[in-house]
């Protein structure tokens, strides 16, 4: 039986500092959280708007009207670049890196290549995060020893792929308060050895020393992290005109070819076609039926 059809190709392994040979450790790519978005939810929408409409007030008083012509010109350029590409004139850069299809990220074999077994190895999914319950937010006392301990911790997981398991990491903001203060990593890893591994290595012990030393001072810095150990045929995924996220933006080293494998594969058919099917739940096909067939229509 032919495997999943994988929708990205293989790209070459980054190996973590400056050698090349197969020795050196595979670093997971990862892309950092963006400063700007970070800063921008520490603050309420009514604060940001009260900040600038004071800078805006002196800039006038001590400029005059000049002091409109930046801020105008910017806004107008936006708006008329946001207009084109939303009447389909000029190109949508939002639309960049989309998978304008059904699929699902699954587990690769050692070779890179993919069988026809949804979920074919378990996994592990680590969340690791934290929120600063003060009113100077990120520049609350603690909150930067905090942020360089789980910064390092990241690259060191992260530059070493195969010792610690990591497949792929991202970075979200919870977003249920004015200001988004909490934060959270979500790792994939391969499985709990690897993870364990790390939690009792240097740095990370260095870290719970730190917080050990800190936290009766810093009432106000909260952390937490959740494992989930899944196993085989009971994790399922999908994602339809999406961006690879998640397990879909996950990364497996090729054995013996200096290559990442990515798990989007093709799910607009076959084993991939349904949660039932993902998940082998037989008892959950006839429920599906009617929806599912609605559901599948626009990628069949």
């Amino acid at each position: 039986m032919p495997g999943f059809t994988p929708l990205v190709p293989p790209q070459a392994a980054t190996r973590n500092g400056h050698g090349s040979k197969s020795t050196t450790p595979i670093r997971v790519p990862m892309s950092p959280p963006v400063l700007s978005g970070m800063i921008k939810d520490n603050m309420a929408l009514s604060s940001w708007l009260l900040l600038g409409g004071l800078l805006q007030g002196l800039a006038i008083y001590a400029l005059g009207l000049r002091a409109l012509i930046p801020p105008t010109v910017i806004i107008l350029y936006r708006t008329i670049d946001h207009l084109l590409m939303a009447c389909g004139i000029t190109h949508n850069h939002y639309m960049h890196g989309v998978l304008q299809t059904k699929f699902s990220g699954q587990f690769p074999q050692p070779d890179g290549s993919f069988t026809a077994t949804p979920a074919a190895e378990s996994i592990v999914v680590f969340h690791l995060g934290a929120r600063i319950n003060h009113p100077l937010g990120p520049l609350a006392p603690g909150a930067k020893g905090l942020d360089d301990r789980v910064k390092k911790m990241i690259d060191a997981m992260t530059a070493d792929a195969e010792k610690y398991g990591v497949l792929g990491v991202s970075h979200w903001i919870k977003q249920e308060a004015a200001a988004g203060n909490e934060v959270m990593y979500i790792f994939y890893l391969r499985d709990y050895d690897a993870l364990h591994r790390f939690a009792h290595d240097e740095i990370h012990m260095d870290g719970v020393v730190w917080w050990t030393r800190i936290v009766k001072n810093h009432p106000h810095i909260a952390i937490f992290h959740e494992t989930y150990v899944v196993q085989k045929g009971q994790w399922e995924n999908i994602y339809i005109n999406s961006k690879p996220t998640g397990m879909g933006d996950t990364y497996f080293p090729i054995k013996g070819k200096g290559e990442l494998a990515r798990s989007p594969v093709d799910a607009r058919s076959g084993a991939l076609r349904s949660a039932s099917k993902r998940l082998q739940f037989q008892w959950l096909e006839e429920a599906e039926k009617d929806g599912g067939e609605l559901y599948d229509r626009t990628f069949v």
